[in-house]
């Protein structure tokens, strides 16, 4: 995983944030470390095996949702557009280019993977508060054999790993160091939780990527 790359990306939009917002020279580190914990709720509230009260424990991980703008042109799956050389539209001929739905004239999401971006997205933001982002990295993960399908208790070990990370700041802040080993051990079990989910490397950064997208527009239209 290309951690560069991904600060590269953050830090536009953080930059974008504090401009719009007027949050220069502010100490944000609390807000990002809630930020990361609500986050992270809003994650497992998607992933949902770990609601043995509940008969229904599936992850949400497909939701499709009729586009805004299409509907905003008039246009739905029932009643798609017209073009006078290419005839009407067929939901296998995707001629029709909306911006937001890409021709589909609906958007298909996957939430567990869009809330696991931001999740990225705040951890990436965390460091950059902090100063860190230049040592930091994911070490080696290695996940046994025992530990592969427990979800629920990796999703509390990385709420686990953002109260150390909190103490170490509350404590040691001019102990760069030892905020970095924290944080790096967090985003170590960020990425491992992403693996037990199910995602790989490639689909975190392209979904990383995508939700950033997303969020520098929110600004860029007042969000």
């Amino acid at each position: 995983m290309n951690l560069s790359k991904l600060f590269e990306g953050q830090k536009v939009v953080r930059k974008k944030i504090i401009e719009t917002n007027g949050l220069e020279g502010q100490d944000l580190v609390q807000n990002s470390i809630l930020a990361l914990r609500v986050e992270l709720g809003e994650l497992a509230n998607e992933q949902r095996s770990w609601k043995h009260w509940s008969k229904d424990r599936a992850p949400r991980t497909f939701v499709r949702e009729d586009c805004p703008d299409c509907k905003k042109k008039g246009y739905y799956r029932g009643n798609p557009p017209k073009d006078k050389d290419k005839g009407v539209h067929g939901l296998g001929n995707h001629w029709y280019h909306c911006e937001r739905c890409k021709g589909f004239l609906v958007i298909d999401k996957n939430p567990l993977l869009e809330e696991y971006a931001d999740c990225i997205s705040f951890a990436l933001e965390l460091a950059l508060e902090l100063g860190i982002e230049s040592g930091a990295k994911v070490e080696e993960i290695l996940i046994p054999y025992s530990a592969r399908k427990n979800i629920t208790k990796m999703l509390n070990q990385v709420y686990l790993s953002i109260s150390d990370l909190e103490i170490n700041i509350n404590y040691h802040y001019a102990r760069k160091n030892a905020v970095l080993s924290e944080y790096n051990g967090l985003l170590t079990n960020l990425i491992t939780l992403g693996i037990l989910l199910g995602f790989d490397y490639e689909q975190i950064e392209t979904a990383y990527f995508e939700k950033n997208a997303i969020n520098l527009k929110r600004q860029e239209e007042g969000y």
